[in-house]
């Protein structure tokens, strides 16, 4: 059956239907790439904004600093100052191991989401727009 109603409310739904789907499809293909591409998932989200850090490297960046002396000449750690340093890399690397796994679980069910209510727009629109 058709739906032979041209009103501004058809046409809405109609293009909010095929966008969320059209996203939703978008999102599938491009979590189904970062699963498959890449070695360890991106911690950047396919639909959303990222968060600090995003990479392995920038864990190691962040927590080399030179250290100074009170003359200002640059010093060698202290081996407790190392230790603190170390510490603190390996406390980013396993955050940034959690926000990736978090971000391939999000991103899946974002997908999902997305293709299923798109579909659902468009296919019960039916229902609760009338003929004219």
């Amino acid at each position: 059956m058709k739906i032979k109603n041209d009103s501004w409310a058809t046409k809405f739904i109609n293009l909010l239907g095929w966008f969320v789907l059209l996203l939703g499809i978008y999102s599938t293909i491009r979590t189904t790439f970062n699963t498959l591409y890449y070695k360890q998932y991106p911690a950047h989200p396919v639909i959303g904004f990222g968060s600090y850090p995003q990479f392995d490297e920038e864990c190691y960046e962040q927590n080399v600093y030179p250290l100074y002396d009170p003359a200002g000449q640059v010093r060698k750690p202290t081996a407790e100052e190392e230790r603190i340093r170390s510490e603190n890399i390996n406390n980013c690397l396993k955050k940034l191991e959690r926000v990736r796994e978090q971000t391939k679980t999000n991103d899946r069910w974002t997908s999902f989401m997305l293709v299923f209510l798109g579909g659902g727009i468009l296919y019960t629109k039916r229902f609760y727009i009338k003929e004219s």
